[in-house]
């Protein structure tokens, strides 16, 4: 098994779009017009950020991870941007570090580097 993608959702499609193209960088793989983006990474994992449509679509209550190289870096890159800081930059014994950010709609993104 391997994990296609990933959804988060908000109240403003475009504000949320920007935010993950603009400031963070990600990739826009497909758009559906006021209604769905999908951003792609390198290793083809995918989120995706959909308008609310529907009452069980909760902006604010999801979470991805997202492996990197140079954690510190992306955590400084980030800071000076402005982006909102969850969990600031940590490492945990046998696993890595790691840190956290939250998006326009307070969906958390988890950074992490792992232990080599």
């Amino acid at each position: 098994m391997k994990l296609d993608s990933a959804v988060f959702f908000t109240n403003d499609l475009e504000k949320a779009s920007s935010f993950h193209r603009d400031v963070m960088g990600f990739e826009v793989e497909y758009i559906q017009e006021s209604r769905f983006v999908s951003f792609i990474f390198p290793n083809s994992a995918k989120i995706g950020i959909k308008q609310r449509k529907e009452e069980r679509e909760i902006p604010g209550h999801k979470t991805a991870f997202i492996e990197v190289e140079h954690i510190e870096d992306l955590f400084g890159e980030l800071q000076e941007k402005g982006v909102e800081i969850h969990k600031e930059l940590t490492e945990l014994e046998g696993f890595g570090k790691h840190f956290a950010i939250l998006d326009p709609d307070k969906n958390k993104i988890e950074f992490v580097e792992h232990k080599k």
